[in-house]
């Protein structure tokens, strides 16, 4: 056959099976082996399957079939591929963001909304919290004329004790809620702050191809969003200081300290990965 009188033909009697082999007998293997002669046959080498090998039908053309990837060159096909799916998702985070916000202005009139909301709730819960101090300081005053009263009697001492530690309790829990309503506008700044960002860097990366643009403009866009992301790590390290002593405080319950530490936890997930490195 004169497209193979080049081929050494070498019969291989298989007493296993090898990672190629042909699944009909009219496909021939042949490979080059380690002197550069080349070597047929109806499987290629365990040796040489992996430096790439030619695929031939008998009477026919023959296929060249590729080296399996070197180490290096899978590392960097997987770094690609790491690289595409970044991008992707940047790509997708890009247009749900776009989706919610066309105009910077449009991030700030949503945040100004949702933190005068919050104001809005704060206001009667302070209100509550300043009731109930007061009754407090009345229950104690009521308690000490009481307890050294001899027309008092001791049930009656026992209800003005347990409504005091009711008030406690109440005012406790009224301070947690107005806490968490503190820390919730905190968070939404970061979160409006962080889509600003985000926004600016959108606007910044198409201007970028818009030869038109100017450097100036660019530079002004860049300091922008430099500006805003100190500001969010600023904050954000400062939020997480304030719960971090939170947590710290011993009369706190092991149960309320957990719970601070879970917060500590979400909010550096919801945070940290959307701030540049």
């Amino acid at each position: 056959m004169k497209t193979y009188n080049k081929f050494i033909f070498i019969p291989i009697i298989l007493l296993m099976a090898f990672p190629v082999q042909a699944k009909k007998d009219n496909i021939l293997y042949c490979w080059l082996n380690d002197d550069e002669v080349r070597e047929c046959g109806n499987y290629v080498s365990p040796l040489y399957s992996q430096k790439g090998f030619w695929k031939c039908r008998r009477g026919g053309e023959c296929e060249y079939v590729n080296p399996a990837p070197t180490a290096d060159e899978l590392a960097v096909i997987k770094q690609e591929k790491e690289e595409e799916r970044k991008h992707q998702e940047q790509q997708e985070s890009d247009d749900a963001l776009l989706g919610l916000f066309s105009r910077e202005r449009d991030i700030e009139n949503r945040r100004t909304a949702l933190l005068s909301s919050i104001d809005g709730q704060i206001q009667p819960i302070q209100s509550i919290l300043e009731g109930l101090r007061g009754n407090l300081e009345d229950l104690k005053e009521s308690y000490n004329r009481s307890k050294d009263n001899q027309d008092v009697s001791e049930s009656q001492v026992n209800t003005i004790r347990r409504n005091i530690d009711s008030v406690k309790k109440r005012i406790i829990d009224t301070e947690d809620t107005l806490r968490n309503k503190l820390d919730e506008k905190i968070e939404i700044n970061i979160a409006y702050d962080t889509y600003l960002q985000r926004f600016l860097e959108i606007t910044l990366r198409r201007m970028q191809r818009n030869a038109s643009v100017s450097p100036t403009k660019l530079q002004i866009y860049q300091e922008k969003i430099d500006e805003i992301n100190q500001r969010i790590n600023s904050v954000l390290q400062g939020y997480i200081e304030i719960l971090q002593e939170r947590k710290d405080d011993p009369s706190l319950s092991q149960n309320k300290k957990t719970i601070i530490q879970e917060k500590i936890g979400k909010v550096l997930q919801q945070f940290q990965p959307a701030i540049p490195q």
